[in-house]
This record gives structure tokens, C-alpha cells and sequence, in this order.
């Protein structure tokens, strides 16, 4: 993609989605946005973080051409998708019936919540529930 093609897309993501951006670099690794600042011809300007660390609120300034894509790092809904860029067209929506992207779990994940607190404590539940039942495996064998 061009600079441009990269700033035109990087702009129809809505700014409360900006914290939930990730862009992966061509060498493979990945710079967890927290804020857009600027859009120059020939790099983007942003805070944030090196993905896997927790070094917060560094500034990058990044080559469009070193770009390889952007992942909005949340589930996300079609309608979501559809309310950044537009409906698809005719081909693509056809085959998104004929195809879906994800299947169906026997457990379906919740949607995730959007107080830190509330998903802290979600987490520490998974990984307490995870534990008894590998401890209680183990004890059975």
C-alpha cells in the first residue's frame, strides 16, 4: 500500500477504536498503538508500546513502507466493520454467506468487558478454574 492508501485507511478507523490498533512491521513485530498523532507523507507518528512489553507511551515514527497491516486487536462485528467502511461490495458479501469467517464453538467466548477491573477479575477466574482442574487431573493419575 501507498502512504496514502495507508493514512486514508488509517482515518476511517474511529478514534475510540486508535487504543485497539496494532500494526505489524514488515521484520514481524508489533506497535500497539495508543494514539495517531500525525500523518506525514512518508511515515506515521504515534504513542504507544512495543507489543509484549509494557513500556507505555513511547513515540514511533514509522515508514508507511514498513507497514504490512493493522489489526484492531478486539473481537469485532461484521455491522462494526461495516460502520468503519462501508457495506461490501455485492462479490465479497456473497461469498462472506457462503463462507463464514468464524465457526461455531461449543463454547461461545462473552463479549469482553470494558472495565479493566471487571476484566482483571475475569482473567484471574480462567486462570484459578484452569489450575484446579489441571491439579485435580494430575492428582488422578
Amino acid at each position: 500500500m501507498t502512504s496514502t492508501e495507508w493514512i486514508a485507511t488509517l482515518r476511517l478507523v474511529p478514534e475510540a477504536e486508535h487504543g485497539k490498533l496494532v500494526i505489524v512491521l514488515s521484520n514481524g513485530s508489533e506497535l500497539c498503538v495508543d494514539t495517531l498523532c500525525r500523518y506525514e507523507s512518508n511515515f506515521l507518528v504515534i504513542r504507544g508500546r512495543t507489543g509484549g512489553t509494557i513500556d507505555e507511551a513511547r513515540g514511533f515514527f514509522i515508514p508507511y513502507n514498513q507497514m504490512v497491516c493493522l489489526r484492531i486487536d478486539r473481537s469485532i462485528k461484521i455491522e462494526e466493520l461495516e460502520a468503519m467502511f462501508g457495506p461490501s461490495d455485492e462479490r465479497s458479501t456473497s461469498v462472506a454467506k457462503e463462507t463464514p469467517l468464524v465457526t461455531a464453538s461449543r463454547h461461545p467466548t462473552p463479549p469482553a468487558p470494558t472495565d479493566p477491573a471487571e476484566a482483571s477479575r475475569l482473567l484471574l477466574d480462567r486462570i484459578r478454574m484452569v489450575r484446579a482442574t489441571s491439579t485435580t487431573r494430575l492428582a488422578s493419575r
